[in-house]
């Protein structure tokens, strides 16, 4: 299967020591970064064509996936650790050439675009994203019907990182105050800082998603805003971001379970809301809207790719290679010394009689 364009390792000529590498064999057969790409399943595309249980391209049973989630924890955490050190220490030369070699993944800004803009974002927005700071991140977009394992997703691979260098966004509803600015800028807000891995569970499709099922806003409404995500990923590419765009797709049955498993135990109480009830009610429609949602906005530069979360085990395996594949593709190296080692040595011998 042939590496995608959007995954190619970044073709930079950096100083400093060779970073940790994904090349050993992956748990899955075939490349991680295609298995689960949307655009594989032709146009239009139909969510419930999608696998919910099966295992693509992985052969193992449950103890298998967790035994290679476990073992491929640490090869994340370094990854990410480069990532940091890339940031607070590489030169100035170094990081310029990573920022304009994920940046010349982004399609280049054209007439109508720019055109588009000011129809499209409000001035904070454009202030914002004008300030916004250049640099190499990873941004992991979760989206899922209720109970589809984005919170535990969350909590089992993300914890093979440094905490200090991720963050997690959880997106509800908006508050009165965020009501009343552009949808976009509680968004921005949250944005992970160069150097880290920011993870949405929910995001910005939100606002396109809820209204549409809701019926709450106009169809031309709905439209701008799905024209304005584009826009707004490639912006965000353009200033350094690695986009990782994830459906955890489960299926009514297996939500089913796991929602009245909430209601069952006493301690998962807290966990059901309400609203659950009425957005099953909807499933089918979610599914629908998903569908036309994911299609309209995959992109080279801000892929998606739809994973079956009716094993959680799975599902968690295969973000977790996403993320793998993603840093590693960036091809970092650890930052020289900025400094005469022999030097700091002898100094650091000395000290205290050493």
């Amino acid at each position: 299967m042939p590496r995608h364009e959007n995954h190619a390792r970044l073709d930079v000529d950096l100083t400093g020591a060779p970073g940790p590498t994904s090349s050993k064999k992956t748990p899955f057969d075939g490349d991680t970064c295609t298995l689960w790409r949307l655009s594989q399943y032709g146009s239009p595309f139909n969510l419930s064509g999608v696998p919910t249980r099966r295992r693509i391209g992985f052969s193992g049973k449950k103890d298998d996936g967790e035994k290679a989630l476990d073992a491929r924890a640490g090869l994340l955490g370094d990854l990410q650790e480069l990532l940091w050190a890339h940031v607070r220490a590489a030169g100035d030369d170094d990081r310029r050439a990573v920022s304009s070699a994920i940046a010349a993944r982004a399609p280049r800004r054209n007439p109508r675009e720019n055109m588009r803009r000011k129809e499209l974002f409000s001035p904070e927005v454009e202030d914002a994203l004008r300030v916004l700071e250049r640099g190499p991140r990873v941004l992991l977009v979760l989206q899922g019907m209720d109970a589809s394992g984005k919170g535990g997703m969350v909590k089992s691979v993300m914890t093979a990182m440094d905490p200090l260098g991720v963050d997690v966004r959880a997106f509800g509803k908006p508050t009165r105050t965020e009501a009343r600015e552009h949808y976009l800028q509680r968004i921005i807000r949250a944005l992970p800082a160069p150097g880290h891995v920011g993870v949405f569970d929910r995001s910005y499709y939100e606002d396109v998603l809820v209204p549409t099922v809701q019926g709450t806003e106009a169809e031309e409404t709905l439209g701008d805003r799905v024209e304005a995500l584009r826009i707004f990923e490639a912006e965000l590419v353009r200033k350094g971001f690695v986009l990782i765009k994830v459906l955890l797709h489960i299926s009514p049955e297996e939500q089913l379970e796991r929602l009245l498993d909430r209601l069952d135990r006493e301690h998962k109480h807290w966990k059901f809301d309400p609203s659950d009830v009425d957005a099953r009610e909807e499933f089918q429609t979610y599914q629908t809207v998903y569908s036309a949602l994911l299609e309209a906005t995959d992109a080279d530069h801000a892929p998606w790719h739809v994973i079956g979360a009716d094993r959680k085990w799975y599902s968690r395996l295969a973000v977790q290679e996403l993320l793998i594949a993603a840093l590693d593709d960036l091809s970092l190296r650890w930052p020289p010394a900025a400094y005469n080692i022999s030097r700091k040595r002898a100094r650091l011998k000395a000290a205290l009689g050493g």
